[in-house]
């Protein structure tokens, strides 16, 4: 794991800006660092050292030095690729994935790619064409920043702050004000600037002679799906995840689990269990609020599974830690749950260097409550005013609603299909609301249009595959994994995420729906996987995000910064947002009815605007 820079073309990096964006990336990796420069490319990482610690350095090049790379990730199954290459007669001398990547590249060409079973973000140089093949891997784990300057020069980096170091004639993509008000992130290809992008998931993108080429190597397969029975599906489905286990528990670096309790997090740690001839050590954290408090479970796990488990119930300085969110994102990230992800991390890191998470259940096996409700309401769009008036009746007269029945509550409008339905299930601020929100000079409706035009695309899938297709494009990538990639790495951990092995997600996404959702239960096939390891009680309870009492520290702890970060001085001068609805947003919050969802990517836009625009 480590954090990769560079770039090639007239432009191309000298050993300054290499050594300044390495600086920039440093907590990615911290143990070791290098550099390669020839003439017109230039190429840098900075190493957290896991596996073939002293054979693994990077920049790394074959033995004639026609190859040069360095990549950012793991390549899980580079031991047997190793063992194929040496059945064709090619010998890796230093027996790491670095050299195992090249070797496979000089025998097979960019095809290669479809081989690899990991994470990663790969950067190659051929100098027999003086080309640079920039590569994601096929779920978006690892990130892979990039800008094209005007003579045509490509530069490329793990984070923004470093590329931004070669492009200080950026401008504001002003679009995301909208994308982050509305979904909480932006997504590939786009940042927050108009000359800075994504590479996206599974692409591979060629420079050469000043030309740059894109191409997909990897699709999400949904059919045809698979005609066994549930017997012969559910063994198969504890094959692949044991296995998907087994290959990311390679490490020459402690290791360990974050255990919340979940169903995913649990199958992962007892799978762990069963394979590691030493205890696992198990990493928890919570909150002395119980509705955001999932460590007793977390701890009930444990002491079944026999972990060394460690825990810690967090009564957090509110301000501080939110400044410090601000000073690890170089884009706005408005999902609260990095939060705690970060606090876990961070408390991991004093024991571990590698941890396993259960990043990726709800969308390769259905889990979320979404997959379900949204076609339901679909169906019935024609009464929604009328649902919405009882249940507002219900709610001011009988009794205080749940987050979960607010959440409910919200979606019950008329939409004119379910994309447009599943776009606003998505939303923290509702489309419809963007325009009141936002100056006149900052409203945009790309994003949302492109949601929607994104999920009618695949007119061959069934609701519920047209759901998880969106989540596996927009919000895995988008939000998911790339809280996971910063909270982890901002505290030089690595995070893996078995249930996102690739072998796992095919064969997930062409299970049948009646596997996945039986009754009212979700994730149904998981459920069953996870009651075969570990008794069913410690499985069947209600599903628990992973969360913050956000709406009570925007009135406690974070009260005073966030009425001064959105109306002062500042604030205002900026103009990204309507000042008069915004003191409404805030006073209603604070007199006791929530707005947080509105409030906090309000806060996360105008934190990012001052750390890195002011």
């Amino acid at each position: 794991m480590c954090g990769i820079c560079g770039g090639i073309g007239p432009s191309s990096p000298k050993r300054e800006l290499l050594e300044s964006q390495l600086r920039s990336i440093e907590h990615r990796g911290p143990d070791d660092r290098g550099t390669y420069l020839g003439p017109n490319i230039g190429l840098g990482m900075c190493r957290l050292a896991i596996v073939e610690i002293d054979n693994g350095k990077q920049p790394a090049s074959d033995s004639r030095e026609v190859i040069h790379l360095v990549f950012n990730g793991e390549i899980y199954n580079y031991r047997e690729l190793i063992e194929e290459l040496a059945s064709q007669g090619i010998q890796c001398a230093r027996s790491s994935e670095s050299e195992v990547i090249i070797q496979l590249y000089l025998r097979y060409g960019l095809e290669f790619i479809s081989k690899l079973n990991g994470m990663f973000a790969i950067a190659l140089f051929d100098s027999r064409n003086q080309s640079l093949h920039l590569i994601r891997d096929r779920m978006g784990k690892k990130p892979l920043w990039y800008t094209v300057k005007a003579d045509s020069s490509l530069i490329f980096a793990s984070e923004v702050r470093a590329v931004m170091l070669a492009r200080p004639d950026r401008t504001l993509r002003t679009e995301m004000i909208s994308e982050v008000l509305q979904y909480g992130f932006i997504n590939a290809p786009y940042s927050t600037f108009n000359e800075i992008n994504q590479v996206p998931p599974a692409t591979v993108m060629s420079w050469i002679d000043g030309k740059i080429t894109s191409s997909k190597y990897w699709e999400p397969t949904f059919e045809p799906k698979v005609r066994i029975s549930y017997e012969d599906a559910l063994a198969e489905t504890k094959l692949r995840i044991e296995k998907a286990v087994e290959r990311r528990l390679i490490s020459e670096r402690p290791l360990g689990a974050f255990l919340s309790g979940g169903i995913d997090s649990t199958v992962v740690t007892a799978y762990m269990c069963k394979l590691m001839s030493v205890k696992v050590d198990t990493f928890s954290i919570g909150f002395t609020n119980q509705n955001f408090n999932e460590a007793p479970f977390a701890k009930e796990v444990a002491n079944y599974l026999g972990t060394n488990h460690h825990e810690e119930i967090l009564t957090p300085n509110q301000a501080s830690i939110f400044e410090s969110i601000g000073s690890i994102l170089d884009q706005p990230f408005a999902d609260s749950s990095i939060i705690p992800t970060y606090l876990l991390s961070k408390m991991a890191h004093d024991k571990v260097i590698v941890a396993l998470g259960g990043d990726g259940g709800d969308e390769v096996f259905g889990g979320y409550d979404r997959y379900r409700y949204s076609p339901l309401l679909q169906s019935i769009n024609i009464f929604m005013p009328a649902a919405k008036m009882v249940l507002d009746i219900i709610n001011k007269d009988f009794f205080r609603p749940s987050h979960k029945i607010k959440r409910a509550g919200s979606q019950l409008h008329r939409e004119s299909s379910l994309a447009s339905r599943y776009s606003s299930v998505h939303s923290l601020v509702k489309f419809e609301k963007l325009s009141g929100l936002t100056s006149s000079n900052f409203f945009s409706s790309a994003r949302n249009v492109e949601f929607i035009s994104e999920f009618n695309k695949r007119h061959d899938l069934s609701s519920y595959d047209k759901m998880i297709n969106s989540d596996l494009k927009f919000y895995l990538p988008g939000d998911l994994l790339v809280k996971a990639d910063i909270a982890s790495m901002a505290n030089s951990l690595e995070l893996r995420s078995p249930l996102l092995d690739v072998n796992v997600v095919e064969w997930g996404l062409q299970l049948p729906w009646k596997y996945k959702i039986k009754g009212f239960e979700a994730k149904h096939i998981l459920k069953d996987v996870a009651r075969s390891l570990v008794p069913a009680q410690l499985i069947d309870r209600p599903k628990m995000g992973f969360g913050i009492p956000r709406a009570e520290w925007l009135r406690t702890g974070l009260k005073e910064m966030t009425i001064d970060l959105l109306t002062d001085q500042k604030a205002m001068q900026r103009g990204w947002f309507n000042s008069n609805e915004v003191k409404r947003v805030l006073n209603t919050h604070m007199s006791g009815e929530d707005r947080d969802s509105t409030l906090w990517p309000l806060l996360m836009l105008e934190l990012w605007a001052r750390n890195w625009l002011d």
